[in-house]
């Protein structure tokens, strides 16, 4: 009868519930925090120069946002806006100013509160630029639970 060694199965069995552990216990952070939609808008005077500039800023926050597990998603929409309005339905090539900022951007990021998701939002670095960014919470009856 061959002898078993109980130390790597012990250690097997050890990283195992670890592993579960953690899996539960970001499952269970998760389901209490609330999602957040940061809409980013920026100056008309805002061009490529500047989009250039501000694009490694964004990449090295996003990351610290994916590291602490507050990223959820992002995109941009930075080509050509479309209204449609009225009883007519009339469609123009336009985009909705809020005074003179256009929406360019959606981010979708997960706190436990509005405090925590707007201290995030004050991290953007569209704000050096004359940008800003609404923060708005996601209502947990929209968000699908994957």
């Amino acid at each position: 009868m061959k002898k078993v060694k109980l130390l790597p199965l012990l250690c097997l069995l050890i990283v195992g519930l670890s592993s579960y552990t953690r899996t539960d216990t970001l499952k269970s952070r998760s389901a209490k925090m609330k999602q957040f939609s940061l809409l980013v808008r920026v100056p008309l005077t805002y061009g490529s120069e500047q989009a250039q500039a501000v694009n490694p800023l964004w990449d090295k926050l996003i990351a610290e946002w994916k590291s602490k597990g507050a990223y959820v998603i992002s995109f941009a929409f930075p080509g050509e806006s479309y209204t449609v309005s009225g009883a007519e339905k009339a469609v123009k090539k336009e985009a909705v100013l809020s005074g003179n900022l256009k929406a360019v951007s959606n981010i979708v990021l997960q706190a436990d509160k509005v405090e925590t998701a707007l201290d995030l939002a004050k991290q953007c670095p569209i704000l050096r630029y004359g940008g800003t960014v609404e923060v708005r919470e996601i209502p947990k009856s929209i968000l699908v639970d994957k």
